[in-house]
């Protein structure tokens, strides 16, 4: 067996051009599993936590992956993204190679001492974001080398089913696609790690669930969810747009109608869904994305959302939290300042006219419309984007994402500073502006050789904060911070501002999100 192993990692660092790694076995319950050792870390990729929900298994519940030995997993190179339309988003979040077959993790961890008496390491889970239906573990902005070799953590990166495949429902019948399997898919990795990350050097019993947008939204959501409780410690929110409602089976008899259509199959022959290939399914979805499925603007933005099934989904997040029956766990939660200016821009590629937000403002808050437009009237310039921008940065992230972290968090955080390095190159509109997503970078230490003397600190400051958490509940120690950062308590809400240089900041927003929290975070076309 030595010797195959010889010849698989021969033939990956000649594929890869690895210069200077050297292999790395790992002794696992399931099986040995193959990675490598760079001169700053020890990087697993694609390792399996679940059979490939394929055939039979597609719009089925995961299935926990077999014992593979005596066969080695070679996890030396990524693992192809969870199926998935083209993206428009930025490429540096764009998967390159994708399959149905995509339930697998990467894991990256520190170079261990040679002591004896070195105590197992905290785990962070990072739950990737992309609307529910885009990217994937092995995104660039995701190495966490240089991270883990900077704090002395894991970080574990897992993928799920995405879009139709991951979140589509029709009911809750036996023949029925249920829903929700992308969440289930998270849970069973979640489930993987905390029963084998021992074996990597991590403490099963010391693990902070992060994630960011569609991820964040997850990881709120196993944060409140009871069933979850034993498999995390604490958990930080990243950008998650609170207001986005999961939807309901009725909700998605549109999109499934539409889909019917694009497929060739009767309205509800789930039978005939199951027949069509991987590529047909994409190509639907692709097009149903294209479509109105729905009065709620939002669910443009995020068309194939969990749905409440009332077993793993009991109801809307801030719901939610307001109503919880156990106590919660510490928590980070924040957002970047300008979040929907990407998502705006995106959607509006010319100059909006007065006229034109206003017909907006009148679609998505209808009879508060007048609310709205008399907080946030149209300037006189020829193009209200930056606006509407402003207006749904609060409404549908800063502002609810506020309702959240008052029944929740430990710590609060507002990011602003801006990765012109990406964004001068595939975001024009985010240059020189802290978009969604932008802190990721930030997060993971990833493009650390290109940052700045100023992005450097920024960096830095933030994974040191991130981690302290994950040792201690506390992102003021172990390691030593430049600025400690207070905890949120009742009637002082101090938040960290990410910029350079740091400062403590309190009451973020606070008239705008008074005023919204006035108007309320509900889906106006179901109330």
């Amino acid at each position: 067996m030595m010797m195959f192993v010889i010849v698989i990692f021969i033939q990956v660092f000649f594929a890869r051009n690895i210069n200077a790694n050297e292999p790395v076995i790992i002794h696992t319950q399931y099986g040995d599993v193959l990675g490598y050792q760079t001169n700053l870390a020890r990087i697993f990729y694609g390792i399996p936590f679940a059979q490939p929900p394929t055939g039979a298994l597609r719009w089925q519940p995961p299935v926990p992956v077999a014992k593979w030995h005596p066969k080695v997993i070679n996890a030396t190179r990524p693992s192809p993204a969870c199926s998935q339309p083209t993206s428009t988003m930025t490429p540096i979040f764009i998967a390159t190679t994708v399959s149905e077959d995509c339930l697998y993790l990467n894991l990256f961890t520190p170079i261990p001492s040679n002591s004896s008496l070195a105590k197992p390491l905290p785990v962070m889970i990072f739950i990737h974001g992309g609307n529910f239906q885009f990217t994937d573990a092995s995104q660039p902005v995701f190495e966490s080398e240089h991270l883990v070799n900077t704090t002395n953590v894991i970080v574990v990166l897992i993928q799920y089913r995405l879009g139709v495949l991951g979140f589509f429902a029709t009911g809750t019948g036996p023949n029925d696609i249920k829903g929700n399997y992308g969440i289930l898919d998270q849970r069973l990795a979640i489930a993987w790690v905390k029963a084998n990350i021992d074996a990597f050097g991590g403490d099963p019993n010391e693990i902070t669930l992060f994630g960011q947008s569609a991820g964040a939204q997850s990881t709120a959501l196993h944060y409140v969810t009871s069933e979850m409780q034993l498999f995390f410690q604490r958990a930080i929110i990243q950008s998650s747009p609170m207001t986005i409602q999961f939807r309901t089976y009725l909700e998605y008899v549109t999109p499934g109608t539409l889909l019917a259509e694009q497929l060739h199959c009767a309205i509800g022959n789930v039978t005939c869904f199951r027949t069509r290939s991987t590529n047909e399914i994409i190509a639907a979805q692709n097009i149903v994305n294209k479509m109105l499925t729905s009065l709620d603007i939002l669910f443009f933005f995020e068309p194939w959302t969990p749905v409440i099934d009332n077993v793993i989904v009991h109801g809307q997040l801030l719901d939610i939290v307001r109503n919880i029956s156990f106590p919660l766990k510490p928590l980070i939660i924040g957002t970047v300042i300008e979040e929907s200016l990407d998502f705006v821009y995106g959607t509006w590629q010319k100059p909006l006219s007065p006229s034109e937000y206003i017909g907006i403002g009148l679609i998505i808050f209808r009879e508060n419309a007048f609310k709205v437009l008399k907080q946030y009237p149209p300037d006189s310039s020829d193009d209200q984007r930056p606006l509407l921008s402003r207006v749904a940065t609060q409404w549908v992230f800063a502002c609810s994402t506020r309702v959240f972290a008052r029944k929740a968090a430990s710590y609060y955080y507002v990011f602003s500073y801006p990765f012109d390095t990406i964004n001068s190159k595939n975001r024009i509109q985010c240059s020189n502006h802290a978009c969604h997503g932008d802190e990721l970078p930030f997060t993971f230490e990833s493009h650390w050789d290109n940052f700045t003397d100023a992005g450097r600190r920024v960096s830095q400051s933030m994974a040191t904060y991130w981690t302290n958490f994950a040792k201690s509940e506390d992102p003021n120690e172990p390691l030593k911070v430049s600025i400690p950062w207070p905890r949120v308590t009742t009637g002082k809400e101090t938040y960290m501002y990410f910029q350079d240089p740091l400062y403590i900041g309190q009451n973020y927003l606070k008239s705008d999100c008074d005023f919204w929290d006035k108007i309320g975070y509900k889906n106006y076309f179901l109330d």
